[in-house]
């Protein structure tokens, strides 16, 4: 990236810096280049190249992203070598400030080991107890000696799947204009997934509002039900909200709440 907005008085120069950021860049020899305009007319567009070689400093076995149900270990570990000749020690590491702001730190675990000095190294993350069924992102910061390299960050990734899950978790019918004085019904849509296993089965969905009426059928047996929510809001201004009870026969899962909610807004045409 190069950077230069200024003007070069007559008889003077001027400098133009670049930053070369090597983590975009593929180890080993590269060339770039870009174009300088200026307003001399015998060199009114100059092409400037600059040339290097990107060093890969650790080789990493593969991605810390780990994936499982709610009731199981998840764990993931991943293990870097150092490709340089010289050794270079992991002095410690910590979460970056925006995953310590979502908590991250009390869902993951994380543990780093030295296999072999200056040279190979272990991180390990696993699931925690309190962790619930959702994704949970977030950066590790692995601090080194090597002054080239204070610093390196590995992304984090724990996603947790429930059972039986239903999507989306929330019903949201944004914005709805209905005409002072009468009604009008909106519909959306919805699906029950049984994530393992093929033995659910809807035993029945009960609204808390007698504005809204679902209907669901069986797409796959056991495995995938769609739900069709629709909603007759009153002619009345405001936030709409209500609550759907599916009931199922799945151990644990007997009755799962789906949130429904909106807002009115009233159309005063004549």
């Amino acid at each position: 990236m190069a950077d230069y907005d200024k003007v070069i008085p007559s008889g003077q120069g001027g400098e133009i810096r670049v930053k070369i950021h090597g983590s975009k860049i593929h180890p080993g020899r590269f060339t770039k280049s870009w174009s300088v305009v200026t307003n001399d007319p015998e060199n009114k567009k100059l092409t400037i190249k600059v040339g290097g070689t990107v060093k890969q400093v650790f080789d990493s076995s593969g991605q810390l992203f780990m994936s499982g149900f709610h009731d199981e270990s998840i764990s993931g570990e991943m293990i870097l070598e150092n490709k340089l000749d010289e050794p270079i020690h992991i002095t410690g590491w910590k979460w970056d400030e925006r995953s310590l702001e979502g908590g991250i730190d009390e869902k993951i675990g994380i543990e780093l080991k030295e296999i072999e000095k200056g040279r190979k190294y272990r991180l390990s993350a696993w699931k925690k107890p309190e962790a619930q069924p959702e994704m949970y992102r977030g950066e590790i910061i692995l601090t080194t000696d090597l002054p080239a390299l204070p610093e390196k960050k590995i992304p984090v990734r724990l996603t947790i799947s429930r059972d039986v899950e239903v999507h989306p978790n929330r019903v949201y019918l944004g914005e709805m204009v209905v005409p002072e004085g009468s009604s009008m019904s909106f519909d959306r849509q919805f699906r029950i997934i049984a994530a393992r296993g093929d033995t659910l089965r809807i035993l029945g969905a009960e609204p808390d509002r007698e504005d809204i009426t679902v209907k669901i059928q069986e797409v796959q047996a056991g495995k995938v039900y769609k739900g069709t929510v629709r909603v007759r809001p009153p002619s009345k201004l405001g936030n709409y909200d209500g609550i759907i009870k599916i009931k199922t026969n799945y151990s644990g899962y007997e009755e799962i709440l789906l949130h429904v909610g909106g807002r009115v807004r009233l159309d005063f045409k004549p």
